[in-house]
């Protein structure tokens, strides 16, 4: 019985141990189990302010607050220079334990930095640090009175600004008394924005608010004066328009003062459109003749004087793209990769002798070439697959017969140009041909790709893709004649393309400008002797074996040299009060681009004939205005401006 009492013992007490070694065996939270995992870290210790800090004015007081997120109990501010040749906010300190900055200005004014440093109660302490400017401005003032001249409906852009001395930006503008012209406004940067819609002379109160607290508040004065613009013709005539196609066009004057009246001065409109409306600008008509026509239009207001302005036209009448579904009418291309859908649209098909849905290409290429043309329909997985059969026929429509049916590696070219199915399974729904360009060496042949619809229920929706390479593209012209001017020296280079060796040029119609010549290398060169446009014909000749021969139409005008006709001496300008003075010229041929260069001009240039502003102080001053006309012809002319006191 002893035994057993001694035993119960020994187990109760190694029971008593396991149980103060937190459990005995085989438990997932013992001593054998994973650690836990750490705890996550604290958010970081940040400042919130941005830099720049609010501004402030000299000789007044200044407080501004500091802010920091996710500190740990209270926190410790410092500030601290940012360098040693930095400038200091000197005045200003920081309370360690609030982060207000105060204190008056000592660094005599601008902008001055300083590192700013908080630090929480944590053990060990976090830090955060980040760097600040604040810049000291002078008490705000009212801006000395300011006149400004302006154009009407044209946009005054950035070159009028009203801004007052000293105060602490941004500012805020408010037009409190008079009359202020309608359309402009004056945006945070004291800058005028928009455009004057009526003429005359405008003089206004503004009330300028600054950023400081409490906000300072000046009036200023601005007297504007809005003029009537230059007067000009905008190009407003489509270039290209479509033959036997109703049109109607309009020229557009804009500036001076309206109601205008517009006259042909030179040249034709088009056949078959009527001539210009002499109060609307209106042109309109069918057109009947292919062929560009070129033609000058005068403009005159109704100022007093009248001011008169013109603009030189071309219109160019072409044949419509309209519908591909004929030979005559087949669309123009070359190597690359086009998508398109059957054309015309016709559900169900009909039973006309003639197929309604069709596609005709048209291709130009040098003999010999050998030209891949494939088809594809586009749309595998929508169920709206064309089915397309393709054929190479002549301008008459004639099926051609030197192709190579698709995957025929053979270098004879005998088999009828019609394709079907790539491969010849019942499933494909491409075609390809192989088509080698017939013709004497060195000759142009063109050809006619008809792309059709095998089973007759094309849709607008059934696209597909026409790839097309191995073209050998013919001669050709590529000519940029511009204008020229009476008197002045010419030169162009006229250039070709997809030539062999060297090209030789001459004209094969009609007549170069008096005084100009082509030389046998392509140079149009010499001195114009007389105004006036001038059509002719230029024609390429490489040396291929036969040459190839390319002709292309061109014309030149030639016009009087553009050249200023305003005095040198321009009239005289009183200190501080408003001045215009618009440049005249004549001759040249539009548009026109002003230049102007001075080192002290007193007035404002904004690339117009119009110059203006107020100048603010007395004196010669000297400057040089050109004129370049589209001939690029360029007028030059030294002027002086002479500024007085006046009573």
């Amino acid at each position: 019985m002893i035994r057993a009492d001694a035993n119960i013992a020994r187990i109760l007490g190694l029971l008593l141990l396991c149980l103060a070694l937190s459990g005995c065996g085989g438990s997932s939270s013992s001593s054998g189990g994973p650690p836990p995992p750490p705890p996550p870290p604290p958010p970081t210790l940040t400042i919130t302010d941005t830099s720049p800090l609010p501004g402030t004015l000299l000789n007044q007081s200044y407080s501004f607050t500091l802010h920091a997120t996710n500190g740990t109990g209270g926190l410790t501010w410092s500030i601290a220079p940012v360098s040693q040749t930095a400038l200091f906010p000197t005045g200003l300190t920081i309370d360690a334990a609030s982060g207000v900055i105060s204190g008056t200005v000592a660094w005599g004014g601008g902008t001055a930095g300083f590192v700013a440093t908080v630090k929480d109660s944590s053990s060990p302490p976090r830090t955060a640090i980040k760097a600040f400017t604040v810049t000291a401005y002078s008490p705000m003032q009212s801006p000395a009175p300011q006149s400004f001249t302006v154009s009407e409906y044209v946009d005054v852009g950035n070159f009028y600004v009203i801004f007052p001395k000293g105060g602490v930006p941004p500012f805020t503008y408010t037009i409190t008394g008079g009359t202020f012209p309608s359309g402009l406004r004056i945006d945070g940067n004291g800058m005028l924005r928009g455009s004057a819609v009526a003429r005359g002379q405008f003089a206004a109160t503004l009330t300028i608010q600054d950023s400081f607290t409490p906000p300072e508040v000046v009036p200023a004065q601005v007297t504007i004066s809005v003029l009537t613009p230059n007067l000009s013709l905008a190009s407003s005539l489509p270039q290209t328009i479509p033959l036997n196609r109703p049109f109607s066009g309009r020229l557009v004057a804009v500036g001076g003062v309206p109601p205008y009246h517009f006259t042909l001065s030179s040249g034709s409109v088009p056949p078959g459109l009527s001539s210009i409306d002499p109060s609307a600008g209106t042109i309109s008509g069918t057109p009947s003749t292919l062929g560009n026509s070129f033609f000058s239009v005068n403009v005159t207001d109704s100022n007093t004087p009248p001011s008169t302005t013109a603009n030189n036209y071309s219109i160019n009448v072409v044949n419509p793209l309209g519908r591909n579904d004929t030979v005559s009418t087949a669309t123009p291309v070359g190597n690359g990769s086009f998508q398109a859908s059957i054309s015309p649209y016709i559900d169900p098909p009909g039973t006309a002798p003639l197929p309604g849905d069709n596609d005709y290409y048209k291709i130009v290429s040098v003999s010999g070439a050998t030209v891949h043309v494939q088809t594809q329909a586009v749309g595998l997985f929508t169920g709206n697959l064309l089915d397309t059969v393709m054929e190479i026929v002549d301008g008459n429509g004639a099926r051609l017969t030197t192709c190579r049916q698709p995957g025929v590696t053979s270098s004879t070219f005998n088999s009828s140009c019609i394709n079907d199915d790539i491969g010849g399974t019942p499933y494909s729904f491409d075609s390809a041909l192989d088509f080698q360009v017939p013709g004497a060496p060195s000759t142009t042949t063109t050809f006619y790709v008809h792309v059709l619809d095998w089973r007759g229920d094309a849709r607008p929706d059934m696209i597909y893709n026409l790839s097309v390479n191995g073209v050998n593209p013919p001669l050709s012209i590529q000519a940029t004649l511009f204008p020229g001017t009476r008197g002045v020296n010419y030169s162009v280079q006229l250039t070709a393309s997809n030539a062999t060796g060297n090209v030789a040029w001459s004209l094969a119609g009609g007549n170069l400008p008096a005084g100009l010549t082509l030389n046998t290398s392509g140079l149009i060169s010499g001195q114009p002797t007389a105004d006036g446009l001038s059509s002719f014909m230029v024609q390429a000749t490489d040396s291929s074996t036969p040459p190839q021969v390319a002709s292309a139409q061109e014309s030149i005008q030639i016009v009087e040299p553009v050249k200023i006709t305003s005095p040198a001496a321009w009239p005289d300008a009183c200190v501080n009060q408003p001045y215009t003075f618009t440049l005249q010229y004549s001759g040249g041929l539009a548009p026109y681009s002003l230049g102007f260069s001075s080192l002290n001009w007193p007035l404002l240039y904004n690339s117009t004939p119009t110059f203006s502003g107020t100048p603010n102080q007395t004196g010669a001053f000297q400057g040089t205005v050109t004129v370049t006309d589209a001939a690029r012809y360029t007028a030059s002319q030294n002027v002086t401006l002479t500024v007085k006191s006046c009573p």
